[in-house]
């Protein structure tokens, strides 16, 4: 069986080797694959990386899980799914998106036969605790900032709650959380809010 590399948390200084006399590091990868954060391939991860820097202090931040079956765990070991949405999408839009925060249910995503037998998987259920759900709130696309956190919004649900509401569904949308009276919080409220759950 060949093991799993572990990961190590780059800082971008690091160069691409044996390339003769082409010189390129992986902070211009990252400028060259990562600098829009607006698509839909990346707003989910800085979503992610935003609740971690919410609950957590730096030195506890470590490397992004694309695997698991939730996305951060606090200190006092509670599991948190984040999901995100967007009015202003990355492309020429008539009309702002309607807001919808799907992928609430899951089934293992981890999988090798290294691991577990498939038949072992289970169906597909809420796998995290604490459900954050992040709103890139802007509806003004000539004044979109993604980094301005107070473009945001954070909806925060128990699992019970988010079961409750969608009635054991695997999406939520923004008008049911607002018939249900679920009000958003700042960035800055999160980690005293997540704490109190």
């Amino acid at each position: 069986m060949y093991k799993r590399i572990p990961d190590k948390k780059l800082i971008g200084e690091e160069f691409f080797k044996n390339t003769k006399d082409k010189h390129f590091s992986i902070l211009e990868f990252w400028q060259y694959g990562f600098s829009n954060l607006n698509s839909n391939v990346l707003r989910g991860a800085l979503a992610e990386f935003l609740v971690e820097n919410a609950l957590k202090d730096k030195n506890d931040i470590f490397v992004r899980n694309p695997w698991g079956d939730y996305d951060v765990e606090t200190k006092d070991n509670k599991k948190i799914e984040v999901k995100c949405s967007s009015y202003i999408q990355d492309w020429d839009q008539n009309k702002l998106s309607t807001i919808l925060f799907s992928g609430l249910k899951a089934k293992e995503i981890y999988w090798s036969e290294a691991v577990k037998k498939k038949s072992d998987l289970k169906k597909k259920d809420y796998k995290a605790d604490i459900y954050i759900l992040a709103l890139l709130d802007h509806q003004e696309s000539e004044t979109l900032d993604i980094l301005d956190i107070d473009q945001w919004s954070f909806y925060v649900l128990t699992k019970d709650r988010i079961k409750e509401i969608t009635k054991d569904g695997k999406s939520i949308s923004l008008s049911k959380l607002n018939k249900n009276n679920i009000k958003p919080y700042h960035f800055n409220q999160l980690a005293s809010i997540v704490t109190n759950i």
